[in-house]
């Protein structure tokens, strides 16, 4: 660039500043009631875009006054909103002639004083911002025919919705997603946003809503959760919709689904079953693992990439209330089979001091499981000022296992040191039944409770193992020095009951103070029997091996306090509390004919404090403490010879440890910008710690006992975000930095090991989505400083990872998506090779009918045949380097139907 040029640049830049300086556009007024012409006080003022209704400026009025300026001119829209009026919306023009729009007074009307026949009617205005709820417009926004929930919510002001289908709004996550302010078939939001269609959708709000504690008692506990409200358009609150699919691939892999669901205004029905040999173990990836509202675990959710997996899943869920929605029940029943085989290969090395040695491992395995589980809660409101909640849950899940494995350990110097071949195989069958009430009763001064809980489980089960092991011992000079053979039959089983009961109350000592005391007892008595079996001459497992056999009975009888002071004003809250429970255990050994006790008490602090900076910033610290008992397999661990390599030995002097936790949070976003800012960090530490001492023998077998330790283990965080779009940018835009440190400790061979990791994660993430067309980007680099006093090596890690993806809708219904993954590890001091890995995965296909609702596809997974199954990980004293059986390249031809028919529901919208 020239200098003349430069300069004339600079001289027009100058000049076009001084020009904007000049003129100041902007609007003002006064807001007031129009009966008694009272001023009306953080009344919501909104400029939008006349054009897209699109919102450039918010305010709140000053006792009715209100001056927004910097604006630039052209044709805008006025929207003023306040609680019980209706909302004033007006057009007005600014330019060099008429810089500034003065709307002297403006008269809200109550909407109550509104007559019957009059119809007020304006255009659709995307976002509304009605005290500290956001709301959307969904007639404002294009959406493709048969397009879902989340492709709404994609398209709305400072939602981000990832891969998962994980939702976060202006840089906060999503919580819950109710519909018609109501759970939908569960709480999964997944199960809304992926199978709920967008042209049912009349209004997306976005609230912090209460916790069911805080609406119970009437009070703020200063606990907000994040949600979503789903307003559905009058014509779709009753009706019948649901989705079949059918997969068949190349390589045996196939899926296929179907999900049913009626519902109208009060009762909801659903039902749905899948199977699948991809890994796609529920209705859109983890949806059916929710469905319904169930906490039990189907068996589908423990699928974590290692092994090939074949999934069968079926349920149903039916809600409804009744009498004027005083009474309402919850329920559902699911059943499910999940089936994994696999093979595998590990290498690890274990630290020692100023040696180590290393294990290659090679094994085989099949896993299968099948559960099933009734849940439901029952609510009742018993008057204006009591509720009664209850809950139940009944589970049963059986399976088999067997594996086969063996096991090279060599030392330092290459010399052999044992050899173990190892084969197992059993079955299972538990069962559990559970049930909570909570009572609440608030009292005639505001604020002022009463409530009473009460809770019951019971679990009982057996197992049947079978152990076969050969261990070979070999000497320094690498020669046989003895052998170790397990054939054994391992019967056992198990019951546990577990109750308990409080109450507690609360008291405002003025409209901002609460104080509140509660009181807890509990008990759980559980009996453990795992017996061992060798063969006797008869060749039966009839002989009672006494040294690997158990036969426990645990106690555990608690009382505990609790006291707590919380402050809630005007954008802030403060909450101060402890509990403190004295616990009284005893573990008998029936079998050995001895009896461990102990008395100790727990001690949980807590302390919260949130402030609203402003409507677009806040901040909140956190810090909570607690105990940490040793557990009875610290103290008196069972006899086992399950690992005769690694084997725990207990240490009944151990002392209790206790834990701080410290958080901070700030939150920025401005909606006319598009722009926001997080920052969080946390810090721990822990006193008198638990940890192992590890000691390796010369023939390799690794003996662990627990020990307090008088160093303070530490973990800190911190996370700084800044996203949105950015001036010239047609795309949004993530830059975030992730820095994570822990100093850790333990012993190996009765020496000390201080190990210490810092971990950098820089990464930038770039999106956007339309109407017809979507992708992302994102890259991030990781780096990890390490050390361990053991080994004084250098054993830092860098690598990186990117990811990339689109998604196009082209004419007479063709559409194309595809995303790519690729992966580096550098190598180190331990693995002495680089590793990487890139998976593509590419759809196309084509949509039928008129509403688009029958989809055919062709879709292939890891093409180019890359997913190897290969993981790497490191802690304390050893690192492993993992290679498993897994799900790699595959095409798969999909046909998928959704359905639906709806009809007018007459029922009022229900308000957040």
């Amino acid at each position: 660039m020239t200098p003349k040029r430069a300069i004339i640049i600079i001289y027009c830049l100058i000049c076009s500043a001084t020009a904007f300086a000049q003129t100041n556009y902007g609007v003002k007024g006064l807001v007031a009631d129009t009966s008694s012409n009272i001023s009306l006080d953080k009344a919501t003022v909104c400029v939008l875009n006349a054009k897209d209704s699109i919102l450039l400026k918010y305010s709140y009025t000053d006792k009715g006054a209100f001056n927004i300026d910097k604006l630039q001119p052209g044709k805008y829209m006025l929207m003023v909103t306040y609680p019980d009026y209706a909302d004033f919306v007006e057009t007005f023009t600014l330019d060099p002639d008429h810089p500034l729009k003065d709307f002297n007074n403006i008269g809200m009307i109550l909407r109550s004083k509104l007559l019957n026949e009059v119809i007020i009617k304006a255009r659709a205005v995307a976002i509304k911002i009605k005290g500290d709820t956001t709301e959307f417009n969904a007639a404002a926004y294009i959406t493709q025919k048969n397009a879902k929930v989340e492709d709404l919510l994609k398209q709305l002001q400072g939602m981000k919705i990832d891969q998962r289908g994980k939702i976060t709004f202006q840089g906060q996550a999503i919580d819950k997603v109710l519909v018609d302010g109501e759970e939908f078939f569960g709480d999964d939001p997944l199960l809304v946003t992926r199978n709920l269609r967008a042209d049912m959708v009349s209004k997306v709000q976005v609230y912090d809503q209460k916790s069911e504690e805080a609406k119970l008692k009437g009070i703020d506990d200063g606990v907000k959760i994040k949600t979503i409200n789903i307003q559905l358009t009058e014509d779709k609150r009753k009706g019948v919709f649901g989705k079949a699919e059918g997969d068949y691939g190349t390589g045996k892999y196939n899926t296929g689904q179907l999900m049913v669901n009626k519902f109208t205004t009060k009762e909801k029905i659903a039902a749905f079953g899948s199977f699948s040999n991809t890994g796609k173990v529920g209705l859109n990836g983890d949806d059916n693992n929710k469905y319904g509202g169930g906490d039990y675990n189907n068996g589908n959710g423990s699928y974590d990439g290692v092994g090939l997996p074949l999934s069968r899943n079926a349920g149903a869920f039916y809600s409804n209330k009744w009498n004027k929605d005083k009474q309402s029940i919850n329920t559902s029943y699911k059943i499910g089979s999940f089936n994994v085989d696999g093979e595998g290969s590990s290498f690890t090395q274990n630290n020692l001091p100023g040696n180590f040695n290393t294990s290659n491992r090679n094994n085989t395995f099949h896993r299968y499981s099948f559960n099933q589980s009734l849940s439901g809660t029952f609510n009742s409101q018993i008057d204006s000022t009591s509720d009664i909640n209850t809950r139940f849950g009944a589970y049963n899940t059986n399976g088999k296992s067997d594996g086969k494995s063996n096991t090279t350990t060599l030392r330092g110097n290459g010399v052999l040191q044992n050899t173990s071949d190892n084969a197992t195989f059993g079955d299972y069958d538990h069962n559990s039944l559970s049930g909570s009430v909570y009572y609440t009763k608030r009292l005639k001064k505001k604020g002022r409770y009463i409530s009473l809980n009460a809770y019951g489980a019971a679990s009982k089960g057996n197992n049947n193992n079978n152990l076969n092991t050969t261990l070979k011992y070999y000497n320094e000079q690498g020669t046989l020095d003895s052998t170790s053979l397990i054939d054994q039959h391992k019967p056992g089983t198990f019951k546990s009951n577990d109750y308990g009961a409080g109450v507690s109350y609360g008291e405002p000592l003025s409209k901002k103070i609460t104080v509140s005391a509660g009181y807890n007892v509990s008990s759980n008595v559980s009996h453990n029997s795992q017996l061992s079996f060798n063969k006797s001459a008869a060749n039966r497992y009839d002989a009672l091996d006494s040294l690997f056999s158990n036969d426990l009975r645990v106690t555990n009888q608690s009382g505990g306090y609790s006291v707590g002071m919380s402050y809630s004003g005007t954008g802030t809250y403060f909450s101060i509390g402890t509990n403190v429970a004295r616990v009284n255990s005893k573990q008998a050994d029936l079998f050995a004919d001895t009896v461990l006790s102990r008395k100790f008490v727990n001690w949980s602090p807590n302390a919260y404090f949130s402030h609203q900076l402003s409507k677009a910033a806040s901040i909140n610290f956190n810090y909570y403490g607690f105990s940490g008992q040793p557990s009875f397999n610290q103290l008196q661990p069972l006899r086992q010879n399950s690992d005769p390599l690694n084997i725990t030995i207990g240490n009944p002097a151990l002392k209790s440890s206790f834990s701080n936790r410290f958080s901070a949070n700030y939150r920025l976003y401005q909606p006319t910008l598009d722009r926001g800012i997080n920052l969080n960090g946390s810090y721990g530490n822990t006193y008198n710690a638990i940890v192992y001492n590890r000691t390796t023998d010369s023939a390799g077998v690794n003996t662990l006992q627990y020990v307090n330790i008088d160093k303070k283990p530490t973990s800190w965080n911190i996370y700084s975000e800044v996203y949105g779009h950015f001036p010239k940018l047609d795309f949004i835009v993530s830059i975030n930095m992730s820095v994570n440190g822990n100093t850790q400790f333990n012993y190996v061979n009765n020496q000390l090991n201080t190990s210490k990791s810092v971990t950098y994660t820089p990464q930038i993430n770039i999106w956007k989505n339309k109407t017809n067309y979507s992708y992302f980007f994102d890259f991030g680099l990781n780096y990890v400083v390490n050390s361990s006093s053991l080994q004084q090596i250098n054993n830092n890690s860098r690598g990186f990872l990117t990811n990339a993806g689109f998604s196009f809708k082209l004419p007479h219904g063709f559409f194309v998506n595809s995303d790519a993954r690729y992966s580096y590890t550098a190598k180190n001091k331990v693995f002495d090779r680089d590793f990487s890995r890139y998976l593509i995965n590419s759809t196309i296909g084509k949509t039928f009918l008129k509403d688009e609702s029958l989809k055919i596809s062709i879709m292939g997974n890891d093409l180019l045949n890359q997913n190897t199954g290969y993981s790497r990980n490191g802690n304390a004293d050893n690192f492993t380097e993992e290679r498993n059986t897994t799900i790699r390249r595959y095409f798969l031809f999909s046909v998928t139907w959704d359905f639906s028919k709806f009809g007018k529901s007459l029922q009022p919208v229900p308000q957040p």
